[in-house]
């Protein structure tokens, strides 16, 4: 059942929205923090409860309103979801057509931009009047990981809630033990067996990530010392035996082709990149770099 208390953490949000849902809500909001699955689960059960048609707090998630948000089938409901891809002004556009006709169902429709950083400033531009002053039954919730990326002309046009910062982390051990699979597939030259170890790296937090791909680049670069016959102190002694091997396997120009290309990764996923998409480039992209 759709409701606040199904969502993990962030209980002071939860008040605030609660709060803010028992009077006069805003009608055009910002939801923000580094945890898109959260940002979405937010953003979703916000819109039931504006579309639900219980007296009593929202959402109830047993009226029917609240029942077709939750399957996705609400008319009233739209929800823009692009992933990574750059949203442009023709997006735009439509938003603004679709939110001027009057709801199906109820007195409200409701339209969720998520990851609204990659509105394009074509885009944000044309949407800034519909934000500012939309129709009396339009609200918008935009969920954004980047807030700071979207044109202040369009922050300040919204009521902005923040989800407390991910404490997901991962320690340098924690990060080895997800590493040390994958990279002793990357020396053997087994393609299928990257995909399984890259599979493991894809459900990790996305700020996580980020700090596990610190440590790839760390491993990198002790194999490329190892493999330009340079001894240091390895940065990662924990991963010896698979920087080892992969100085062994890989030409020490492939292998720094391969810490660039982390570099990339890091910034796709600070974009919010899909976790597919980075699965195949640690497959496929890695493979290639370092072998064909």
């Amino acid at each position: 059942m759709i409701s606040f208390n199904s969502l993990p953490g962030n209980a002071a949000l939860k008040r605030s929205l609660q709060n803010a849902l028992a009077g006069r809500f805003p009608q055009t909001v910002l939801l923000s923090g580094d945890d898109s699955e959260a940002l979405s689960g937010f953003a979703d059960v916000l819109a039931a409860a504006l579309l639900c048609e219980s007296a009593g707090p929202r959402p109830c998630g047993v009226c029917l309103s609240c029942r077709k948000a939750e399957e996705g089938i609400h008319p009233d409901l739209t929800v823009v979801d692009e992933g990574e891809n750059e949203l442009k002004v023709d997006l735009a556009r439509r938003i603004k057509a679709e939110n001027a006709i009057i709801p199906n169902d109820g007195p409200r429709r409701v339209t969720v931009i998520r990851h609204a950083q990659n509105l394009n400033p074509a885009a944000q531009n044309a949407l800034l009047k519909e934000l500012e002053e939309p129709p009396a039954f339009a609200f918008f919730i935009l969920t954004a990981e980047q807030p700071d990326a979207l044109l202040e002309t369009v922050r300040s046009r919204c009521l902005k809630f923040a989800l407390e910062p991910s404490a997901a982390a991962v320690t340098d051990g924690d990060a080895a033990a997800l590493l040390a699979p994958y990279l002793a597939a990357v020396a053997e030259h087994r393609e299928d067996r990257m995909m399984r170890a890259a599979l493991a790296l894809e459900k990790t937090p996305r700020r996580a990530l980020l700090g596990v791909f610190g440590v790839l680049q760390a491993a990198l670069r002790d194999a490329v010392f190892l493999a330009n016959g340079l001894p240091q102190p390895p940065l990662q002694p924990a991963l010896r035996e698979q920087t080892a091997a992969l100085a062994r396997a890989v030409a020490p120009a492939r292998l720094v082709g391969m810490y660039d290309f982390v570099g990339v990764l890091c910034g796709r996923v600070s974009r919010n990149a899909a976790a597919a998409a980075v699965t195949n480039a640690l497959t496929s992209d890695v493979y290639r770099i370092c072998f064909l």
